[in-house]
């Protein structure tokens, strides 16, 4: 626990001073910290930090940092404050990632009525104009369908829509002349992150440091995933060392997409061990961190 700990300490003194160095980035960067920090066992610290985002960076960025406050006050055991932090956040027009947050929050502890209510704030967009692109694919409609299905109520026509969306979509893949392999990603491990930036085996990520570089690939993976249709992935946690070795026998150039690629259906092929992504939402989260995937890759954060 205090490896664990000193880690996460390590980690939000790196994030405060990538936030001074990229402004631009400074909220999310900021929020990432505050995690640490709570992970770290300093949550006065973290909750400082939501404090200041909230004051200085307003809109969506404040009402991230207010959604995260209120959950950590509780699980503090702050419940009253974390009451009227929810209260006022109601009173506000609040953006879908940041209501969604608060809506698995509740439904978490078991308040499905609320949650219901704030599922229905992140979904609103969609109830607005239609969005029929995003139904298959909106985390926050889901959340809304499961915490329906919890209450007893019947599918009402947003779910419909969506459910029916789902269906096309898998009839379209079923109907393809060659069907595609699964779905496939692939990674490097949290401790060979460093070493894949010397080798030059990323690219493209700023600042060069593990969460930046994990946040990327969730991104990627979602973008992926927009584009095919899919909901699904099977990824491969890599080394870099098994990287190397494989172009190396090979001839191959271990920086070249294509022999990543290869790499990653080979592996899969020969039985290697893979993951399913994205993982529930209060499973570990795929990226090595500890944390629950909600609260660290998967949350709307860090989409």
């Amino acid at each position: 626990m205090g490896d664990s700990k000193e880690r996460a300490r390590r980690i939000a003194e790196k994030l405060a001073a990538e936030a001074v160095k990229y402004p631009d980035e400074r909220a999310e960067i900021l929020l990432e910290a505050a995690g640490q920090w709570a992970m770290a066992g300093e949550p006065d610290r973290a909750l400082r930090i939501y404090d200041d985002v909230i004051a200085r960076d307003g809109g969506e960025d404040a009402q991230f940092a207010t959604a995260e406050r209120i959950s950590l006050l509780t699980e503090l055991g702050r419940t009253a404050e974390a009451d009227e932090e929810l209260a006022r956040l109601g009173r506000a027009r609040v953006h879908p990632g940041p209501a969604e947050l608060v809506a698995e929050m509740l439904e978490e502890q078991g308040r499905l009525e609320e949650a219901l209510t704030w599922f229905n704030i992140a979904c609103r967009d969609i109830v607005a104009d239609g969005g029929e692109a995003e139904l298959f694919v909106r985390p926050g409609l889901r959340g809304r369908s499961r915490v329906r299905r919890a209450l007893g109520l019947p599918a009402d026509a947003l779910d419909q829509r969506a459910e029916d969306r789902r269906s096309d979509l898998a009839g379209l893949m079923e109907r393809a002349a060659q069907p595609a392999p699964p779905g496939a990603g692939s990674f490097f491990v949290r401790s060979d992150v460093d070493r894949a930036f010397a080798e030059g085996l990323v690219h493209g990520t700023v600042p060069a440091d593990a969460p930046s570089y994990f946040r990327d690939v969730e991104r990627g993976w979602r973008a992926s995933c927009d584009e095919a249709g899919a909901s699904k992935l099977r990824v491969l946690p890599t080394r870099v060392d098994d990287l190397l070795e494989y172009a190396e026998a090979r001839g191959r150039d271990p920086k070249d997409e294509q022999t990543r690629a290869d790499h990653l259906m080979d592996r899969i092929g020969e039985g290697a061990r893979t993951l399913a992504w994205p993982p529930e939402r209060n499973a570990p989260c795929w990226c090595g961190s500890g944390r629950k995937y909600k609260k660290c890759c998967g949350s709307p954060g860090g989409r």
